[in-house]
């Protein structure tokens, strides 16, 4: 369902033995159409309405792939309808939405996985171990983008749509990344500051240039702060659209008490005494595998990684995070 992200969901599944794709569904029945033709699909089923889908019964699970405020009512129509979803990141638009599709497919017995595609990638997986090898107590994590505002005037510039600018969108790989990579602790509390330096002018756009150059900006286009976590964890961010700097910059730098894991474009590992190893490891095909684990959740039944109990979580931290950002005082998760 969607035929933007979506896209690359489809690449995924076409490289998973046991999963079929049956049919596309988008408000653009010639995206959906184009995207059936660019990967050869003959037989697949185009839907512009999500009810026609439905009723059709032509799918056992859904990759959710639409803006955010429509997860949790989408979701909960695709668990009462019987399917089990594959739900873009992040899980919705606020925490109270993801409780809905948390009980809801708790009630309902379906599966419901979180799209968080960066830890489903070679590199990020072979490190993992070493990350709790070095008992971290400190990360520092950037998703940076210096002219990358997306489709200004779109949903994604709108937080009535999106929910906020990009701590919700490319922040919230970043910071589950982070988490992730910690062990998941229980985030006690947050604090952040919020910026719209460029957006409201339509400066620092992205490739996609404006979606509707009469639409509206009302979210932030730099978020930055801290999380705190138990056992005296925190994770220092920045997440920006829009920014005066140098280049674009994405890292997830972990710190412990033995030796470093710093995953950026360049890998690194530092040991306990201080020597500094590159680490050489594939991207490989993180959305491929991301599919494959959730294809085999839906033949298994067992509970996905990340489920939507994790993305609730996350949905949690960021709610505390954009309230800090309002109050301008740190928020508390406990």
């Amino acid at each position: 369902m969607g035929a933007g992200i979506g896209r690359q969901h489809l690449r995924g599944y076409l490289g998973v033995k046991n999963a079929v794709v049956t049919a596309i569904c988008d408000l653009s029945a010639a995206r959906a159409q184009a995207l059936a033709e660019e990967f050869a699909l003959e037989n697949v089923r185009i839907f512009t309405d999500i009810e026609a889908f439905f009723a059709a019964q032509c799918a056992d699970a859904v990759s959710l792939c639409l803006p955010n405020s429509l997860h949790a009512p989408v979701a909960l129509r695709c668990f009462e309808a019987g399917l089990d979803v594959l739900c873009e990141k992040p899980l919705a638009r606020t925490a109270a939405e993801g409780e809905q599709i948390v009980r809801a497919a708790q009630n309902s017995g379906r599966i419901c996985m979180v799209g968080q595609v960066l830890r489903f990638r070679d590199d990020v997986l072979a490190l993992r171990e070493r990350a709790a090898l070095i008992e971290p107590y400190y990360c520092r994590v950037m998703a940076r983008r210096v002219n990358g505002i997306p489709k200004w005037g779109g949903w994604f510039t709108q937080k009535q749509s999106a929910g906020g600018g990009p701590l919700i969108d490319t922040g919230v790989h970043i910071l589950d990344l982070a988490w992730w990579l910690a062990g998941k602790p229980a985030p006690v509390a947050a604090f952040a500051t919020n910026y719209a330096a460029f957006g409201p002018q339509k400066q620092h756009l992205g490739a996609g240039g404006a979606a509707d150059e009469n639409g509206v900006f009302d979210v932030e286009d730099l978020a930055a702060g801290v999380v705190r976590f138990e056992g005296g964890f925190s994770i220092h961010f920045e997440a920006s659209w829009a920014i005066s700097a140098e280049r674009d910059a994405r890292f997830c730098h972990l710190h412990g008490k033995n030796g470093a894991v710093l995953w950026e474009d360049e890998t690194k590992i530092i040991a306990p005494d201080g020597t500094v190893a590159p680490f050489s490891q594939a991207v490989g095909e993180p959305f491929q595998r991301e599919c494959a684990h959730f294809i085999e959740c839906v033949q298994t039944r067992q509970t996905p990684d990340p489920d939507a109990q994790q993305g609730l979580v996350m949905m949690k931290i960021l709610d505390a995070l954009y309230e800090s950002a309002e109050r301008k005082r740190e928020v508390s998760l406990v």
